[in-house]
């Protein structure tokens, strides 16, 4: 087997299975609900799919091939890594809908459509004779693609099924870049949404940023703001907010980071200020988070800064 080649990745959906056929074997997979996979190979390098695709993205690396790592899906639909040290048994949440996106960015996987919605919470429905159900199902495409909703059906003798399909044009407020950006990372309003924010040397994978960080929409959206308050994290003094900052006709670019950035948690002369307005500031293990309107969906795309000027 001693071959120079480039190593081919085979997904067979009959009882699926991965395969090198260099000689690296698979050796875990975890899937949630909604038929998301990731699959973990020996030497510890990830793919992802969708139960039922016949082909597989490969990951960026996150753990060395000799770590010692397993996957863990909780109850809540998160994937996890959990790694043995000689500290104990280490946790970290894996981003894989992000790592998935990141993978593919440039990639020739092209994102046909711009959202997906349905009104199914489950994967199977129980009917009694006579029960009537009614489902639907929205995509959003760019104009040209030609993506539809195709619905399939089994022993369609069994059930009397009405079909009803609707068509409009909308008319984007937002110039997305897909070349540049990739696929869109869909969430709902009510989702806990803290950004994960990766270091990379080029293509690869250096550390998860632990630093705080501030963000700011690109496009100048201001319909969305912060779950916890000043006060609720614990300041001992007014933070500084993107209102704070923008003074004397600075960009955002240039009116906030690590040069003039100052720390809430240390007492200084003065007035605490305000402590109750919204935390504008997070990290990865704070529990700040975003927060977006309820009324209109919309698309965000965000620039992020590190604020601490030590880090590195």
């Amino acid at each position: 087997m001693g071959t120079s080649e480039e190593p081919v990745y085979v997904l067979d959906s009959t009882f699926f299975f991965l395969k090198r056929f260099i000689g690296v074997h698979l050796l875990i997979s975890a899937s949630d609900h909604s038929w998301n996979m990731l699959v973990k190979m020996e030497n510890n390098i990830l793919f992802y799919c969708k139960v039922g695709m016949h082909e597989v993205v490969r990951l960026h690396k996150w753990m060395e091939p000799d770590s010692r790592m397993v996957l863990y899906l909780n109850q809540k639909e998160q994937i996890n890594m959990l790694t043995l040290t000689p500290e104990g048994l280490h946790v970290q949440k894996y981003p894989m809908v992000m790592e998935t996106k990141s993978a593919m960015k440039g990639s020739y996987h092209d994102c046909p459509f711009i959202s997906f919605e349905h009104s199914m919470n489950t994967i199977s429905y129980n009917m009694d004779k006579g029960d009537q159900m009614v489902l639907w199902a929205q995509i959003v495409y760019p104009e040209g693609k030609g993506v539809h909703v195709k619905f399939l059906s089994n022993n369609a003798d069994l059930l009397y099924i009405e079909q009803k399909s609707h068509f409009e044009g909308v008319n984007s407020v937002v110039h997305y870049d897909w070349e540049k950006f990739g696929c869109l990372l869909k969430t709902h309003y009510k989702n806990q949404f803290l950004p994960s924010i990766d270091l990379y040397d080029g293509d690869n994978y250096v550390r998860n940023v632990d630093a705080n960080f501030i963000v700011w929409d690109r496009f100048g959206r201001k319909d969305y703001s912060f779950n916890a308050t000043m006060r609720q994290v614990a300041c001992l003094r007014e933070s500084q907010t993107w209102f704070s900052m923008l003074t004397g006709g600075k960009s955002l670019e240039e009116a906030w980071g690590p040069e003039n950035y100052r720390t809430c948690f240390k007492v200084s002369p003065g007035k605490l200020g305000n402590l109750d307005q919204p935390y504008e500031i997070m990290n990865r293990s704070s529990k700040n988070f975003l927060t977006f309107s309820q009324v209109d969906s919309a698309t965000y795309v965000f620039n992020v800064k590190i604020l601490d000027p030590n880090y590195r």
